[in-house]
């Protein structure tokens, strides 16, 4: 496909694609006029994600950019999760039912409508209340609860509505998350704004909390159990330091022995710990790995107050503690097992507690047993890194000990030894004091610390309607689709079109182009009978008659004198091309006689009403040939221009005529004429013209503009070309005149 071609096919419809354009500049005015108007309102939260708060009892690397990338979009597929959306949804029904100002009042036809009429206004807003307390969604399953159902949806206040009205986006490069809400009301669109962060903090309450609280319950056991260390070790240091006085210098060597021994026991004691803290941890991570899901599922139940329990609970781990005062070892981890067990209690006592949606979030069996994975690995995470350090500690004082035997050690070193001892106690109180601190220091837990910082106010004024910008894409859209459609029908048009077209395809010589013409309005012999002043006839005959004069010049200097004139397929044009070419000729004084053997479609006996004679004339020897001719003819209405019709049939040459038919005597007859043409049938169709070769001295063959260029039109020109000189050239008839020239 040429460009200049697509290009001309665009300036041809330049005033479809102006009206096209037109249409869409209307369209987007008629949009904007009657377009709604809405209000938008903002929110803005303050999320924590960048902010190091995360209790640990490791120091944080810093901050993780994909980390908290990763946040931020879990926070706003949370803010768009069906919980939270939801209780947005119920909170704008429950607004409307009960406010003395709705943001939407329900027209007459709502109002009687069945799902207005069967739903108790009462019993709906106590359904909607109770709902938004326990943090449930409607169950479209249970009548009643279906009626509120579709009196949310009647109100247009369904969660995927709502879910369109808001937009919501993190501020480019803050650590703020923005809510945009835009409605047709701006004191709606305010409320929503602000109503869904609101459910959003719920929300996620109801996940954590629990987690969060019991972390912090066992980071005050270990710091509190860490404390009674360090009393302990300087309490014996103290009684230590009271007791040797000034060390003697001859006990250093069995005193450092006696230390070396002493810590190479505990570096052993330490090291298998750690193996064994470590093998915990990995089965407690496999476990959490295993549960890949956590769902949380609500249940009926009374309100139990258990705070008498959980204080006695309290009040007994003080007494246990107090009792490891001058325990041994085994006596003391007994009472530690005691201590662990009574504050597993206490989290199940505070479970059963508050209100019916924590207490039924809190009874999901998975989540409780994610939650205790989770603490356990805490602890264990804690304990393996205060075994490292005293497994490297031990390792450090064994091997110095363990030098200071061969040089003597005494009093001294074991005084060193409970000092490093101490402090390493110390160390490890400071930080487990430092991770305390830091989670009390959250609002509940690290990963929800949300705040609003910016309340949505009411709009003033409604968003502008951005006309000017409507219109132009309305245009510019209109502009380029409809130029896009013409070019696509041009692009997947295959007919010829245009000459260069032609030949590109079919490589065959062209003999001359004529343009279309309108013979239905103007017949062709009206256009003949004035050509003196072609102008008169308009530009498009003058055109025609310009193309049809090369052809005569071409058929003049063929040097051949009878022609066959037949195309690949039928309606191509052949009739009104031997009739232009005989008024043609008719002008140079040149005599013509046309022969009709189109036996299929014989237009041209139709048309000058000539005898079908062609199938009844033989000759048999007897007189002149030329004048037993004459009686078979038929004048035209083209000067100088005989026309011997035919019958017309299902038939060919071979199959109707006679022996000594017109074609066996037709050089003889020849003679008495400037040019014969013979109208044979298309080549695709018939073998009408194959057979008719043989009597002729060349072939024209007539290819329409708008015809393409198909498998057995291939198979007719590849036949032509093989008639060697018989073939003359093609016309390609019936060209668009604004394409005469591409």
């Amino acid at each position: 496909m040429d460009l200049l071609y697509l290009l001309y096919s665009l300036l041809r419809r330049k005033w479809i694609i102006i009206g096209c354009t037109v249409i869409g500049l209307i369209a987007g005015f008629v949009f904007t006029l009657f377009k709604q108007k809405t209000y938008g309102s903002v929110a803005q939260y303050s999320t924590g994600f960048t902010m190091e708060k995360e209790v640990s009892i490791k120091d944080n690397a810093g901050i993780n950019i994909y980390e908290i990338d990763l946040r931020f979009s879990n926070a706003i597929e949370t803010f768009k999760s069906p919980k939270v959306m939801n209780m947005l949804s119920y909170k704008v029904l429950l607004h409307d039912l009960e406010d003395l100002k709705p943001f939407r009042t329900l027209n007459e036809e709502k109002k009687n409508s069945n799902e207005y009429k069967l739903v108790n206004v009462e019993q709906a807003k106590q359904i909607l209340r109770s709902k938004i307390t326990a943090m449930e969604l409607l169950n479209p399953f249970d009548a009643e609860e279906k009626k509120v159902f579709d009196l949310m949806y009647l109100y247009g206040y369904a969660p995927e509505y709502l879910q369109g009205k808001i937009t919501i986006f993190r501020a480019d490069r803050t650590d703020y998350l923005v809510i945009l809400c835009r409605s047709e009301h701006p004191e709606l669109s305010a409320f929503v704004a602000n109503t869904i962060g609101q459910q959003f903090i719920r929300f996620f309450n109801s996940i954590y909390g629990l987690r969060s609280q019991e972390s912090a319950t066992k980071l005050d056991s270990l710091a509190s159990s860490k404390k009674r260390v360090v009393d302990s070790l300087t309490e014996k240091l103290k009684t230590f330091r009271i007791q040797i006085g000034t060390p003697n210098v001859a006990d250093r060597a069995s005193a450092a022995m006696t230390v070396v021994q002493s810590v190479t026991s505990n570096y052993q004691q330490e090291q298998a710990k750690l193996n064994n803290l470590r093998g915990e941890l990995r089965s407690v991570e496999s476990q959490l790995r295993d549960i890949t899901s956590q769902s949380f599922s609500t249940g009926n139940g009374a309100v139990v107050n258990n705070n008498a329990a959980i204080r006695a609970l309290e009040i007994e781990n003080q007494n246990l503690e107090i009792q490891k005062n001058g325990k041994s070892d085994e006596e003391i981890k007994k009472l530690d097992d005691q201590i662990e067990a009574n504050i597993k209690k206490i989290a199940q006592y505070k479970s059963t507690g508050g209100s019916s949606a924590d207490r039924q979030l809190r009874q999901n069996r998975t989540q409780t047993r994610q939650e205790d994975l989770v603490a356990r690995k805490s602890d264990l995470e804690q304990q393996i890194l205060a075994a490292e350090n005293n497994v490297r500690l031990f390792g450090e004082q064994k091997n110095y000990y363990d030098g200071i035997t061969k040089t003597g050690g005494g009093d001294q070193v074991i005084l060193d030894a409970q000092e490093r001892d101490l402090r390493i106690a110390s160390q490890e109180y400071e930080q487990l004091k430092k991770s305390l601190q830091a989670s009390l220091d959250l609002d509940i837990n690290p990963q929800n610390n949300f705040k609003q910082i910016l309340v949505a106010q009411p709009a003033y004024m409604a968003e502008p309607s951005r006309r000017s910008m409507v219109l132009g894409l309305c245009g510019m859209l209109m502009l380029f689709l409809s130029s896009f459609i013409i070019i696509a029908l041009e692009f997947f048009d295959s007919s010829f079109k245009t000459p260069t077209i032609f030949q590109r395809n079919t490589k065959l010589k062209m003999l001359s182009a004529l343009n279309k013409l309108n013979l239905k309005k103007k017949p062709l012999s009206e256009h003949f009978k004035d050509t003196k002043d072609v102008e008169a006839d308009g530009t498009e005959f003058a055109l025609f008659m310009e193309n049809l004069r090369k052809l005569r010049f071409e058929l003049a200097n063929s040097g051949k004198k009878i022609f066959l004139v037949t195309s690949t397929r039928p309606k191509e044009g052949k009739s009104t091309v031997i009739e232009a070419l005989a008024n043609s000729l008719s002008l140079t004084k040149k005599r013509v006689l046309l022969v009709d053997a189109n036996f299929s479609n014989n237009t041209l006996t139709q048309k000058f009403e000539a005898k079908p004679t062609l199938e009844q004339f033989s000759f048999a020897g007897q007189g002149n040939v030329v004048d037993k001719f004459w009686g078979i003819t038929s004048m035209t209405t083209i000067p100088n221009t005989d026309l011997v019709g035919c019958s017309g049939g299902n038939y060919t040459p071979s199959e109707v005529l006679p022996k000594n038919n017109l074609f066996d005597h037709l050089p003889k007859i020849a003679e008495s004429y400037d040019f014969v043409f013979v109208e044979g049938a298309a080549l695709n169709n018939h073998a009408d013209s194959k057979e008719l070769a043989a009597w002729v001295d060349g072939i024209i063959v007539v290819f329409s503009a708008r015809s393409s260029f198909a498998q057995a039109d291939k198979d007719a020109v590849q036949y032509l070309n093989s008639t060697g000189d018989k073939f003359v050239g093609a016309v390609l008839n019936n060209v668009e005149a604004y394409n005469m020239e591409l």
